[in-house]
């Protein structure tokens, strides 16, 4: 449980606070904005660290919403987790177009893809994927969540953080993989007319505010908003989403 944080809006249905930049269209709009249930066609949906807790909650609130030729790519560590989190995802599926919990309808396409973002096979591992998924032209919209990351050791104050590899760890997983698979999945699907690219950024409340030992997360939350935000001002079509939950518990 991380320290808590205002109401606004999200992806999620808890409150939380958000800042979102970018002038581009958003996960409602764009060539394949939706078949006629109101559900969200043609997208490709990636949401990592998704094995469990908020990215898992994400994945179930996201899937009711993703109609015909969409995919849901589903990133972590544990192989296990995502292939019980994806037999799941693709039952209630099938319940929705069949019209109840049972039937043969078209399944939810979801592909699993378990990687340590934190090692550079994992991070390679997961980029290729990205890569393979989105050279896809029929997709009209990416959705790309970025949700993996750790709290680290809060044991520890800041005079107790001195081993740099340690330190360099933390930060390759929580920091850098997420602007690797960024960059990599937005090169994959670049800009082109009639189609939506929306990238959100789960923060927290730590970006903002100072908390005794948690020197190495709050450091992260702030650098990865401000990473993200320098995203939203480079590529002015693209929408970007700094999001904070209120409680990630209550998901």
């Amino acid at each position: 449980m991380e320290p808590g944080s205002g109401s606004g809006s999200g992806p999620g249905s808890g409150p939380g606070s958000g800042s979102g930049s970018g002038s581009g269209p958003g996960p409602g709009s764009g060539s394949g904005s939706g078949s006629g249930s109101g559900r969200w066609a043609g997208t490709a949906c990636v949401v990592t660290g998704a094995s469990r807790g908020f990215g898992r909650s994400l994945a179930r609130l996201l899937a009711p919403q993703l109609g015909p030729g969409s995919v849901l790519l589903l990133l972590a560590r544990s192989a296990d987790a995502l292939d019980e989190l994806a037999t799941e995802l693709r039952a209630g599926a099938t319940g929705r177009d069949t019209g109840s919990g049972t039937g043969s309808g078209p399944e939810l396409r979801v592909q699993c893809v378990p990687a340590d973002l934190g090692c550079e096979q994992g991070l390679r591992r997961a980029s290729a994927a990205l890569r393979e998924l989105l050279q896809d032209s029929s997709f009209g919209r990416l959705l790309l969540i970025n949700n993996a990351g750790s709290l680290g050791d809060i044991s520890k104050s800041f005079l107790d953080l001195s081993d740099l590899q340690e330190i360099n760890t933390y930060f390759s997983f929580n920091i850098s993989s997420a602007l690797c698979l960024t960059s990599t999945a937005l090169r994959a699907f670049g800009a082109r007319p009639g189609c939506s690219r929306t990238v959100v950024n789960i923060s927290s409340l730590c970006a903002r505010e100072p908390f005794p030992s948690w020197a190495l997360y709050c450091a992260a939350k702030a650098a990865r908003d401000m990473m993200f935000r320098v995203l939203a001002v480079e590529e002015l079509g693209l929408r970007v989403l700094n999001y904070a939950p209120e409680d990630a518990e209550r998901y």
